[in-house]
């Protein structure tokens, strides 16, 4: 006959049974940790890579030039001198002058234009002068023999429709309303330059001149 255990014995079995249940139960946890640690070191990652070049990029130019002169963009302190002169004018006579205004750049641009007068002739009753935009050419007759030359850019000029050129500047195309020229496209400027009907004998034999500033910029600049 087995000997009789204890309820004291029994328990201690069953402690020693659950105790050996925890350990197998830990070692299985710390090996499973293990294997995913190893799993993880070992992943590969597939990679790719590409490279995309543009094309090349030209910047426009912006490029005005007035009777074929003053060539090349950004010629901001360019000057020239027009075709555009008389002596001995009498009071009324006038003279004319036309030239293409061009768009020499490979962009569109808008222009204005302001004008000074100066000399012993930028006074009331001096010089007076008139500009027109992309209409009819320049036309002069009369003799200075004769003393009556009148110059037209399709009007004839009277003290009424032509200005006083002072150092003050005077616009003749606003920069808030500018001419357009696309590229490669002229339009015929025109200036008319007259001594004004009224002017006395105090205006003899003296001088005056004019200066146009031809200001072009891109479109919405």
């Amino acid at each position: 006959m087995a000997p009789r255990q204890t309820p004291g014995a029994r328990r201690g079995e069953s402690r020693s049974r659950s105790g050996r249940a925890r350990a197998l139960i830990a070692v299985a946890g710390v090996a499973a940790i293990g294997t995913g640690l190893g799993v993880q070191g070992t992943m590969a990652f597939f990679t790719d890579s590409a490279t995309v070049n543009t094309g090349s990029f030209t910047s426009g130019t912006l490029d005005v030039t007035i009777d074929g002169q003053l060539a090349g963009q950004a010629n901001n302190s360019g000057t020239m001198t027009l075709s555009l002169a008389a002596s001995n004018l009498l009071p009324g006579e006038s003279v004319a002058y036309s030239f293409p205004i061009r768009n020499n750049g490979t962009s569109a641009f808008t222009y204005s234009v302001a004008a000074t007068g100066s000399g012993g002739l930028a006074v009331t009753n001096g010089l007076q002068y008139a500009m027109t935009f992309g209409g009819a050419a320049a036309t002069n007759s009369g003799t200075e023999a004769a003393g009556n030359r009148v110059g037209s850019c399709g009007t004839t000029p009277t003290d009424a429709n032509t200005t006083l050129l002072t150092s003050t500047p005077t616009n003749f195309v606003t920069a808030a309303s500018p001419r357009t020229l696309n590229s490669t496209v002229s339009e015929t400027g025109c200036i008319v330059v007259r001594l004004n009907s009224n002017a006395g004998n105090a205006l003899q034999n003296l001088t005056g001149t004019a200066s146009f500033v031809f200001s072009a910029k891109q479109p919405g600049a």
